[in-house]
């Protein structure tokens, strides 16, 4: 046996002739109802249609037969890992490959839903569905697939939750939309999968991909498909480059957004790298950080003291510019800034207060973040109970920082917290503090 699909059983045969393999897929008829075989009406003209199936990226069905208690479906034995399991085994999964399977899993949906006479819909994309063969990939298990008419009906309302259509969740008709989302959310994975910072380019598509209303995703799977084939043909950009422009933004005052964006200089300048702290909230931040600092020297309009370096807020009338090259932690405080003000920001790190009595209100504060990419949610004090309340809520990771009394005093946690959600190199381990 190879296992257990949505709806049956899988053996691997072999043909005792032509002394190859073949993969046998039982599927019991009281779970049909539940399959594209449906048996209430046309099994034979679905069938034949399915075994007409011709793509590099599904295995061929060979025939498709039953009796009184299976249907059985022979088809193509596949040699692979699937993607699951293949993205666990790798190092890091480059931008290269990551766009080059998602050009591979658009083309394998646009081919299905362009059949004639009715396309078919996938409708249960995830990572173990997917089996790469070498520089191919292969889309198994059609069990919940059905085929679209185009007169709105509901569908199949089956699926795997983190990758499954809001609309095929509520019970609502599916259109190839609830593929194109499905797909989208396989980037997501394997650009979680990665340790290298996802560029921009790549994070639209996804956020197109993967928007809550289908109006608002790419059209058909051959528009996505061209989105990711226009970043294959771009320049390939170094995707380890240092970030040069950081925001730092706390829910409410005492949140904690100063004392992180301080520990990030610290953090930046262990390793070697030149960061610079600014604060954008036209506080005498600064000025009081260099009073409770003994040792704060100032040179060229720069305050340094160890590792730290920072540049007040000196305002229109002075005419001085951050060094150039320097990585810029802007600390915004609790200053409610403009998302558009924002948007150039390569990372944007909010904060949240880990305190029970204040969830509600950071949460609902957070939520508008979710709608810029870079933006990357931390919450205070250690506080692990709360990080998972504030991960459920906004429907994305939380990062816990560490509870931590010094943010001029660069700890190993620290650094290993800093490199995972900037993707800079690791020292000391790759431990992800995530929910």
């Amino acid at each position: 046996m190879l296992g257990i699909g949505s709806f049956g059983t899988v053996y691997l045969a072999e043909h005792l002739k032509l002394k190859i393999y073949r993969a046998i897929k039982c599927i019991p008829k009281n779970l049909a109802y539940r399959s594209f075989l449906s048996l209430t009406s046309g099994f034979p003209q679905e069938a034949e249609l399915l075994k007409n199936l011709r793509h590099p990226g599904i295995p061929l069905i060979y025939d498709i037969d039953d009796d009184d208690r299976y249907i059985y479906m022979i088809e193509e034995f596949i040699q692979g890992e699937s993607l699951e399991s293949y993205a666990l085994h790798q190092e890091n999964l480059s931008q290269e490959l990551i766009v080059k399977i998602g050009i591979q899993l658009c083309d394998v949906l646009d081919y299905l839903h362009h059949l004639s006479p009715y396309p078919i819909l996938y409708q249960d994309l995830k990572p173990e569905h997917i089996i790469v063969c070498g520089n191919q990939i292969k889309l198994i298990d059609f069990g919940i697939a059905s085929f679209f008419t185009g007169s709105g009906k509901t569908h199949q309302m089956f699926g795997t939750g983190g990758f499954t259509a809001p609309e095929a969740l509520c019970g609502q008709p599916v259109t190839p939309s609830a593929d194109i989302y499905g797909a989208g959310r396989i980037l997501e994975f394997l650009a979680d999968a990665t340790d290298s910072r996802c560029p921009i380019q790549l994070l639209h598509v996804i956020q197109r991909a993967t928007a809550a209303d289908p109006a608002d995703r790419f059209q058909t799977a051959g528009d996505m498909k061209r989105a990711l084939t226009d970043i294959q043909h771009q320049p390939c950009s170094d995707s380890s480059h240092l970030i040069k422009n950081i925001a730092v933004i706390g829910c409410r005052s005492g949140a904690g957004a100063t004392h992180l964006a301080i520990s990030l200089v610290c953090a930046l300048g262990k390793q070697g790298l030149s960061a610079l702290y600014l604060p954008m909230d036209r506080t005498d931040t600064l000025d009081a950080i260099a009073r409770a600092k003994a040792h704060m020297v100032q040179q060229d309009g720069i305050y340094s003291c160890g590792l730290f370096r920072g540049m007040p807020c000196y305002g229109d009338g002075v005419m001085l510019s951050p060094p150039s090259g320097d990585c810029l932690i802007k600390d915004y405080g609790a200053q409610p800034a403009a998302l558009r003000e924002l948007e150039t920001a390569d990372k944007i790190l909010f904060v949240l207060s880990g305190a029970s009595w204040d969830i509600r209100d950071a949460a609902s504060y957070a939520k508008q973040f979710t709608l810029l990419p870079q933006t990357v949610f931390i919450c205070n004090y250690g506080n692990h109970a709360a990080a998972k309340k504030f991960a459920r809520f906004l429907g994305q990771r939380v990062y816990c920082f560490p509870h931590d009394t010094d943010p001029y005093r660069v700890s190993d946690e620290k650094t290993r917290l800093f490199s995972a959600m900037l993707s800079l190199p690791k020292k000391g381990g790759n431990k992800h503090f995530w929910f």
